[in-house]
């Protein structure tokens, strides 16, 4: 394999390892479904500058969180290779450990900020979903 793809692949990596920690951080425990679905929708967001939707937003935040994967079902099944490469590279180092499908974030003294943005408004709602109808939703939206 050349050079340049090894160093994109260890970039995705320590990009989605950054960004699910995050997640973790402020949601304490989410489902491994959830956790991918999110970190794809923020590392879009936040590297691709698309959100569409801000923290003004209050009705049905999962369905219109999950709207912005609509067209990229291919993109999106790419990056579920890193997506899971990360978590399994946190929970090996015991950043975050699984218990039952749940990841859960393990504590350390580090000062976590609460942000009450779009996208964690929505992953707190999700909450509120089982995975097989997150995974319904995700599966409409792509």
């Amino acid at each position: 394999m050349n050079k340049n793809i090894y160093e994109m692949e260890i970039i995705l990596l320590s990009t989605y390892c950054d960004i699910a920690l995050d997640i973790l951080k402020k949601h304490k425990n989410l489902s491994v479904n959830k956790v991918i679905t999110f970190s794809y929708i923020i590392k879009k967001n936040k590297y691709m500058n698309s959100s569409i939707y801000n923290a003004s937003n209050k009705n049905d935040l999962v369905l219109k969180c999950l709207s912005q994967l609509n067209g990229l079902f291919d993109d999106y099944c790419e990056n579920i290779q890193y997506i899971i490469g990360a978590i399994h590279l946190l929970i090996e180092n015991k950043k975050i450990s699984e218990v039952l499908g749940e990841l859960i974030y393990i504590e350390t003294s580090e000062i976590v900020i609460v942000d009450n943005s779009f996208i964690n408004n929505a992953i707190k709602e999700s909450k509120k979903y089982s995975d097989k109808q997150f995974l319904k939703e995700v599966v409409r939206s792509v």
